[in-house]
């Protein structure tokens, strides 16, 4: 059963949050509250162009980092939150994974629509693998959508030859855009971050007729997967998307690819983004997630 904080702050989420009729501006609209935190005085945020690409570094300073360097690609359904409204989510990932971590400031749709984001996030990772950067130590992961443009990094560098990353880890990513209506669990089970019709029209927004929603590059559930580094896909019960999440494993295993795939009971879309909260769950997750890496020796 849900903790109390996660049951509590779940009922603050507007119930019109993931409205199937939004446009881009609603969107943006809506995500606002939720984004732009202060970033914690122990956390610096350092700016710099990986490939031409604006970026920002993040690193707890209270902590070592061992070398492990985080690529994440951030979320905000493609048209929504800019870097500067996600540092708070960058340094959380630095103090949580004990971590250097680093995320491009991709180009939104719909102002700059399909490949602008997936572009912007591959040069950024190979200006990051033109620095002393050891790539055995670094994760590529995404929050959300961030999550598919993440895989796609991967995708990019095996295709061109560049050196692998150690691990991709998911933080509720997107992996099938075309995503099929999931089962509705109705009432207090609703994922209140997300809806099919919501994440659907997203990505038609960002893809804007050029490829169709599941293309590989926008649905890497039906990418051939051969020959990325392991894969680290959790997943909430609830949460809209799992379907795509489990989906992703299993072609990811048929691939000859290394898999953890966890359930999460209770679970909506997006749970681990909480933790600065206190709520448990969360907590939880990233406690995993860091074991996980460590067991890996990434």
């Amino acid at each position: 059963m849900p903790s109390r904080e996660l049951t509590e702050i779940l009922a603050l989420v507007p119930p019109d949050f993931a409205d199937p009729d939004a446009d881009f501006r609603s969107v943006r609209a809506m995500m606002a509250p939720f984004h732009g935190h202060p970033v914690p005085e122990y956390v610096t945020v350092t700016e710099e162009e990986l490939g031409g690409v604006r970026c920002a570094w993040y690193e707890d300073t209270r902590q070592p980092h061992a070398g492990r360097v985080v690529f994440h690609c951030h979320g905000g359904g493609l048209v929504s939150s800019p870097l500067d409204d996600y540092h708070f989510y960058g340094a959380m990932l630095a103090e949580q994974l004990e971590a250097r971590v680093v995320m491009a400031d991709y180009r939104l749709a719909p102002e700059h629509v399909f490949p602008a984001a997936h572009d912007d996030c591959s040069v950024a990772y190979r200006g990051l693998l033109q620095g002393d950067i050891d790539p055995l130590h670094v994760v590529v992961s995404g929050d959300s959508c961030g999550g598919l443009l993440g895989l796609s990094v991967l995708l990019d560098a095996r295709d061109e030859g560049l050196p692998m990353a150690g691990c991709f880890m998911s933080i509720s990513g997107w992996f099938d855009v075309s995503v099929p209506d999931p089962i509705d669990h109705g009432g207090a089970h609703r994922d209140p971050f997300l809806t099919a019709a919501w994440v659907r029209n997203r990505g038609r927004e960002y893809a804007a007729g050029r490829v169709a929603l599941d293309d590989p590059r926008l649905s890497p559930v039906t990418a051939d997967l051969a020959g990325l580094p392991p894969l680290y896909l959790p997943a909430g019960q609830y949460d809209t998307l799992r379907a795509g999440t489990e989906a992703l494993a299993r072609a990811a295993v048929d691939a000859g690819v290394a898999v953890t795939a966890e359930s999460w009971p209770g679970m909506v879309h997006g749970w681990q983004g909480l933790v600065s909260a206190g709520v448990p769950e969360a907590v939880a997750a990233f406690a995993r997630a860091r074991a996980y890496l460590d067991d890996l020796g990434v």
